[in-house]
């Protein structure tokens, strides 16, 4: 069942030629977020649970000892699974956390288990404040992932991606780290071509509930 718009009618070619990328980034921005609040809660379920299963068997999981991942926002696909699954099997987890006084920055935090997680801004949960954290100057240094899993409003096939507009990943990921990168996201969350702009980062794989795509 298909509820949601297909990829294809959400190209950035759609909308108005003349808008800036800016302009066109906030359109696209907003119908994303129309088509994850209308999506079913059972159904978001059901397909986050798939996409996670992808994820989990894909090569790539398989053989990272250590992974960056993040902890799903409402209407965001589920992470639950993929947590676990890291948590139980021994993989050092590193989790995203916004640092104090630094507009758009955030840095990675090695969590144990959900109990070394708190409450934090824009309806987050992040590790706790006296865990150590590593920025993006210890990117490739000390920070240094096997695969790093990525949420974002859309991506299209090239590995474009598409944020919630603070750049915080844009940010972390302009540095030294090089490691493979997984977008995850529902089908729908697709897009032909995402209007993109210099400093933004791709990712090397996209994973949602009907394919793990290599880019």
């Amino acid at each position: 069942m298909h509820f949601a718009q297909p990829a294809s009618s959400l190209s950035a070619e759609s909308l108005e030629s003349g808008e800036s990328v800016a302009a066109r980034k906030a359109a696209l921005r907003e119908r994303i977020r129309k088509l994850r609040r209308r999506h079913p809660p059972g159904l978001a379920r059901a397909r986050s649970l798939e996409a996670q299963q992808r994820l989990l068997e894909a090569p790539c999981w398989r053989n990272a000892r250590s992974v960056a991942l993040y902890v799903a926002l409402k209407d965001e696909l589920c992470t639950d699974r993929l947590l676990a699954a890291a948590w139980k099997s021994g993989r050092v987890v590193w989790l995203p956390r916004v640092r104090p006084r630094e507009p758009g920055r955030m840095e990675f935090v090695a969590c144990a288990g959900p109990e070394q997680l708190r409450p934090g801004p824009f309806g987050l949960r992040e590790p706790q404040d006296a865990l150590p954290g590593l920025g993006p100057e210890e990117a490739g240094k000390t920070f240094r992932p096997d695969l790093l899993v990525l949420p974002g409003l859309a991506f299209d096939r090239r590995g474009g991606r598409l944020g919630f507009g603070g750049g915080y990943y844009d940010r972390f990921l302009d540095s030294m780290l090089a490691c493979p990168r997984v977008g995850l996201c529902f089908a729908f969350q697709i897009i032909s071509n995402l209007p993109l702009e210099q400093w933004d980062q791709r990712v090397h794989y996209l994973c949602t509930e009907e394919q793990f795509l290599c880019l």
